[in-house]
C-alpha cells in the first residue's frame, strides 16, 4: 500500500522572481526587476494558472519570491485579480504574500486587502541597521517598524516577521534587541532562521576571502536557544524548528510541506508535488515565459518518488514539527508502521536520547532538536 496518489492538493505556491536588489546571502532564483519583463511574466503566470482552473480545491495560497512587493500597484493588481479569476476567494482559507519593508506602500497594501490576502510575511531579518547593511537589505530597522504599523493600520491581523540570527559580528545583545523589538510589535507569527552561507553568494565569497567571519557554532546554538526561551515566555508556541506562533496562527500552507503532502507551484523555478511525482518549472525567466507563450513543456525536472524514499522524506519533514508524526497517520498513508521499516534507526536515536515516543507520536526530544539535521540523516 502507498499513500493515496489521487488525493487532491489544496496548496498553491506562486513564485515572483524579481527583487529591487539581490541580497548578499540569497541564492533563490530571482533577478533585479524590470517593468517589461515583469509584465510579460505576469501574463505567463496567469496562463499557467488558467490551466489548473477547476482541477483542485485550493485552500491556501502563498506568493513568495524574490520580492512580490517589488511589483507596482497595477502589476500587483493584475497578479491578484488573475488569481481570483480562477480560484474562488470563498475557498481560500489562508492567503499569504511576502513583503519587503523597503518596497511596501499604502497603495500596495490596499490592493492586497482588496483581493482577499489575509496573511503577510514581512521580511525584516533584523532591526539593526548595521546587520541589514551587511546582509544587503534595502530597508532600515525603522522602515521595518513603519511597514508593520502600516499593515496593522490597514487591518492585517495575521502577520509573520522573519528574523535571522548568527550573522557576522552579531552579538547576543544584538539578537536580544531584535527579539525585543519584534515582541513590542506583537506579530501573530515569527520565523527565526540561522544564517546560511550559500555557495557563490556575495556573503559566502566574503567569508571565503575573510572579509567577514562566521560566528562560532556554539554561539549560533545559544542564539537559537535564546529565541526559543524568549518567544515561549511571550506565549508563542514553538511548533516547528524555526517557527513560532500564537494560538491559532500556525502557517497552514507551510504545514503542507512539513507533512510532505501535495502542492502546486507555478512560475519560474516553482516546484510541484502531485500524486507522488515531484516536478520543477524552468528556472530561466525568459525561457519560462517563452515556453508558456508557445505552449511547450516548461518542466525542467520530474521525479516519481519510490515508496521507501517517500516514506523516509515524510518522517524527516514531519520531525521538523515539534508535535512530530503520529504513527497511525503514517500507517494510513503508507500501509505500515514507522518501526516496520525504520525500527533500527529509531532504536539507535532513542538510545542517544534524540527522539521519543509520546503516546503513538514520534518526535524530537529537546536534545534532538539542537542536532536535528544529524537526526534526520538517519532516515535517508
Amino acid at each position: 500500500m502507498t499513500e493515496n496518489k489521487n488525493s487532491s492538493p489544496h496548496a498553491l505556491y506562486i513564485h515572483i522572481p524579481f527583487c529591487a536588489r539581490k541580497c548578499n546571502y540569497c541564492d533563490f532564483h530571482s533577478m533585479v526587476s524590470e517593468t517589461k519583463t515583469i509584465n510579460r511574466y505576469l501574463h505567463a503566470l496567469e496562463k499557467e494558472l488558467q490551466a489548473f482552473r477547476g482541477q483542485y480545491l485550493i485552500k491556501t495560497i502563498y506568493i513568495g519570491g524574490g520580492t512580490p512587493s517589488v511589483l507596482n500597484e497595477s502589476q500587483l493588481e493584475k497578479l491578484l485579480s488573475g488569481i481570483v479569476r480562477y480560484i474562488p476567494a470563498s475557498e481560500i482559507q489562508e492567503y499569504t504574500v511576502e513583503i519587503n519593508p523597503g518596497t511596501v506602500t499604502k497603495d500596495k497594501i490596499e490592493v492586497l486587502k482588496e483581493y482577499f490576502v489575509n496573511r503577510i510575511s514581512l521580511g525584516v531579518q533584523s532591526f539593526q541597521d548595521r546587520q541589514l547593511k551587511l546582509l544587503g537589505r534595502i530597508h532600515s530597522g525603522e522602515d521595518a517598524k513603519n511597514a508593520f504599523a502600516l499593515l496593522r493600520m490597514h487591518g492585517f491581523q495575521n502577520i509573520n516577521i522573519d528574523l535571522i540570527f548568527g550573522c557576522p559580528e552579531q552579538t547576543f545583545d544584538d539578537w536580544e534587541k531584535d527579539l525585543k523589538v519584534a515582541m513590542e510589535l506583537n506579530p501573530e507569527h515569527l520565523s527565526a532562521y540561522a544564517l546560511t552561507y550559500e555557495d557563490e553568494t556575495p556573503l559566502a565569497n566574503d567569508l571565503k576571502n575573510k572579509i567577514v567571519h562566521r560566528v562560532e557554532e556554539f554561539v549560533e546554538l545559544e542564539m537559537y536557544k535564546m529565541a526559543i526561551s524568549y518567544l515561549t515566555r511571550n506565549r508563542y508556541n514553538h511548533y516547528e524548528i524555526s517557527n513560532f506562533a500564537k494560538d491559532g496562527y500556525e502557517c497552514c500552507h507551510n504545514r503542507v510541506y512539513w507533512e510532505n503532502r501535495g502542492y502546486i507551484g507555478i512560475g519560474a523555478g516553482a516546484h510541484s508535488f502531485l500524486r507522488g511525482v515531484r516536478t520543477a518549472n524552468e528556472k530561466d525567466i525568459l525561457k519560462y515565459i517563452h515556453g508558456i507563450q508557445e505552449n511547450t513543456d516548461i518542466k525542467s525536472f520530474d521525479e516519481c518518488l519510490p515508496q521507501n524514499l517517500y516514506a523516509a522524506e515524510t518522517i524527516i519533514m514531519s520531525l521538523r514539527l515539534r508535535q512530530g508524526i503520529l504513527n497511525a497517520d503514517f500507517y494510513e498513508r503508507f500501509g505500515y508502521a514507522i518501526e516496520d521499516k525504520f525500527g533500527v534507526q529509531i532504536s539507535r536515536l532513542q538510545k542517544h536520547g534524540l527522539v521519543t515516543y509520546e503516546g503513538d507520536r514520534l518526535k524530537l526530544t529537546e536534545k534532538g532538536l539542537f542536532v536535528a539535521d544529524t537526526v534526520m540523516t538517519e532516515f535517508l
